[in-house]
């Protein structure tokens, strides 16, 4: 009969499973026929491309891959445990970098934990480029980890428990329990994630010198001379419109009346005083018209540019910004040392590293991405 094949041998390897051809091995030898089946997936048809099904014994056989592909399913196989996976397989490599490969199952859970700490997470999961920018996060974590030494490890093992107990403490340990069972986790799963981000900061941390901190300082300073300068100010605002937006008066108006108060203050008008009666900056105009030692990097240009350059202790003539007219007296004007500001130049100089390390380092470490879907 020529849809009968004799002496197929029962035994087939995984590998024709996969592949849907046949295979033979040591086995019991039987008789199966083959048929052209037709395979209906919701109404859809679909058809093998490289093997047909065969019936034994009542029952229908067909190749593996074909049907977890019309269901939309990827099969790989494990050689190590001869095993078959469909769908999720949590020991298959999805990134291998210098030193190390990650798991699906070490990404996967490493995935669920952001959903913890990020509110926006969970609508990016099924986003290919946002899962990869995650899988980076991690192996940029394993590296960091590596090169960190035991003194940044352990820091960051301390940081891990006391967030832990301070979560818990929080919310309570119910809610805490309930958290991590929404993101398939445990404690241990916590702290793992929590030690591996912890450490990473730790190394960058670390390996900032006081040296390149005081080489930023000098380079801030040469591109500009004010880059940390501070000042003392007093200044008394007329306003053009009100907090709502409603004209109080026009320019000339403004400007005259700040003229008359320059002429009060100079006759020897108590600045509190007038500060409280006309101003209308409601930031300081309960306390003396006075900022005191602030950055005037943060001041509007017309208000900055006195602040730097008008004589201290001197009234000034009115300065015009967006707001309306200033009436200002600097009581004060220094340069803040190094000393001051060096914890404010790590933090800046950290995120500078760190961005090196992303997006110049990394990519050449990086040996291969696989999140297939």
């Amino acid at each position: 009969m020529k849809d009968k094949v004799k002496g197929l041998i029962v035994g087939l390897t995984i590998g024709s499973v996969l592949s849907g051809t046949v295979a033979f091995a040591a086995g019991t030898q039987i008789e199966v026929a083959f048929r052209n089946l037709t395979y209906m997936f919701d109404g859809v048809e679909k058809t093998p491309t490289d093997a047909k099904g065969f019936i034994y014994e009542g029952n229908t056989y067909v190749p593996l891959r074909f049907m977890s592909d019309a269901l939309g399913k990827k099969v790989t196989w494990d050689d190590t445990t001869s095993t078959i996976w469909v769908g999720n397989n949590p020991n298959q490599v999805v990134a291998t970098y210098s030193g190390g490969t990650v798991t699906k199952g070490e990404f996967d859970a490493f995935f669920n934990l952001k959903a913890l700490f990020n509110s926006s997470h969970a609508a990016s999961k099924d986003n290919l480029d946002y899962q990869t920018s995650v899988l980076k996060e991690l192996v940029t974590n394993r590296i960091l980890y590596s090169r960190s030494s035991e003194a940044d490890q352990a820091a960051a093992k301390t940081g891990a428990a006391e967030q832990v107990a301070a979560w818990k403490q929080q919310f309570g340990a119910d809610k805490f329990k309930a958290d991590l069972q929404s993101a398939h986790s445990s404690e241990l799963d916590l702290q793992y994630y929590l030690v591996g981000s912890m450490t990473g900061i730790n190394y960058v941390k670390s390996s900032i010198t006081d040296v390149q901190l005081k080489a930023q300082y000098d380079a801030a300073l040469a591109a500009n001379k004010d880059a940390f300068t501070i000042a003392s100010v007093r200044h008394i605002l007329i306003g053009l419109n009100d907090a709502e937006g409603k004209t109080l008066r026009t320019k000339e108006e403004a400007l005259t009346l700040a003229k008359d108060i320059q002429t009060k203050l100079k006759n020897g008008g108590d600045f509190a005083a007038l500060a409280k009666q006309y101003s209308e900056d409601p930031g300081s105009k309960d306390t003396g018209g006075l900022y005191a030692d602030a950055d005037v990097s943060q001041w509007v240009e017309g208000f900055k540019n006195a602040a730097i350059s008008q004589a201290v202790g001197t009234i000034g003539d009115p300065v015009e910004t967006e707001f309306g007219y200033h009436v200002i007296k600097v009581d004060s004007r220094s340069v803040k040392p190094f000393s001051a500001v060096k914890e404010s130049l790590r933090a800046s100089l950290e995120q500078a590293q760190f961005q090196q390390f992303t997006e110049k380092e990394l990519p050449g470490l990086i040996e291969k991405i696989d999140l297939g879907q």
